[in-house]
């Protein structure tokens, strides 16, 4: 959904969506999220003051993570609050290499064009409230080195002491 900033005046402008699960990418290179599961919630308020844009919302819904220990797919709750402070870069020069920011510029997300896409937006707070470790639950025992087996579901045949397969030749070698 495509927003017009210059549209928004003091008075805020309120967004209410419901996401459903085709609305994220099919076929999407992301590895970690498969999809979501139910419709996404979204609340966004966007309004303005003085120069700048202030963009507030919450999502609430379900993901599809893949579990970074048994690569299997499970429901992630997402529940975030978000506030963004946009602005369009004023008296800067847009071939200058280099523009140092003052302090307060750092909270500010610089944007090209009053035309903003509402879909960036939530997607980019999605993958910021990703979980740095996927797990599918915390006791999550993942998948053995060797064979590749699922952990979680049934135990592997490997002996425990053999190590790791490129040190196996070092075990013939012979210390006097």
């Amino acid at each position: 959904m495509i927003v017009d900033l210059q549209t928004i005046s003091r008075t805020p402008r309120q967004f209410d969506l419901t996401l459903q699960p085709g609305w994220w990418r099919e076929g999407s290179d992301d590895i970690q999220i498969r999809g979501l599961e139910g419709p996404l919630e979204v609340q966004l308020t966007v309004s303005r003051d003085g120069e700048r844009f202030v963009m507030k919302g919450r999502l609430a819904g379900k993901l599809c993570l893949v579990c970074d220990r048994c690569l299997e797919t499970y429901a992630f709750s997402l529940r975030r609050d978000f506030r963004l402070s946009l602005m369009l870069p004023k008296g800067w020069e847009s071939d200058a290499d280099e523009t140092e920011l003052k302090n307060e510029d750092l909270a500010v997300g610089f944007i090209s064009t009053t035309k903003i896409d509402l879909d960036d937006i939530i997607r980019e707070q999605i993958y910021l409230a990703l979980p740095i470790k996927a797990l599918c639950e915390n006791t999550c025992a993942g998948l053995c080195s060797r064979c590749g087996v699922n952990l979680n579901r049934e135990t592997c045949r490997c002996s425990e002491n053999s190590g790791h397969p490129a040190f196996l030749k070092l075990k013939e070698l012979q210390i006097r």
